[in-house]
């Protein structure tokens, strides 16, 4: 019975999250919920209750811009980069890598627009940032599907390499 309440209120909690970001999603012209959910997981604020349900909302993006940040660095400088990524970035062609750099850019620009956003509160400039942000990402995530088939491709090249060199 206590396990069905929970399930309950967590519903109860998504259902007043929907209810809220509807208002500023109709004020501001922001995305469906859905499309921030499924992209940048944001029920996952759901049980904060908040004067700053933009503000949030930012954080938990930003949270994904710093994630894919440190991802693409080891591309860029791979001097802490996990063992099985030297053989990846040896196999990376120069239009590979620099597609890598371009969206290295991109994000930073972004990171540094967050970074702007915590120094006083501002509805309306989290709400262009959270706008600008998904309009970029249908492109970002390109990017990044892009690049894993880089690194699929660069790590097959390396286990065929592997596999030939082996003797039993």
């Amino acid at each position: 019975m206590t396990e069905n309440l929970k399930t309950k209120d967590k519903h109860g909690d998504l259902r007043q999250l929907k209810a809220e970001y509807d208002k500023v999603k109709s004020k501001y012209g922001l995305p469906e919920f859905s499309f921030m959910n499924e992209n940048f997981e944001i029920e996952n604020i759901e049980s904060q209750n908040t004067e700053l349900l933009l503000k949030i909302i930012r954080k938990h993006m930003t949270e994904k811009i710093f994630y894919i940040l440190r991802s693409l660095e080891i591309f860029l400088n791979a001097q802490n980069a996990p063992l099985f990524m030297f053989d990846i970035i040896k196999a990376m062609t120069a239009p590979e890598k620099e597609h890598i750099r371009e969206l290295y850019k991109k994000m930073a620009r972004y990171e540094i627009d967050a970074f702007g956003l915590e120094a006083k509160y501002d509805e309306k400039k989290e709400a262009e940032f959270i706008k600008k942000f998904c309009t970029d990402w249908k492109d970002i995530s390109e990017d990044l599907i892009k690049i894993q088939s880089f690194m699929k491709e660069g790590y097959r090249k390396h286990e065929k390499k592997q596999d030939k060199s082996y003797v039993g």
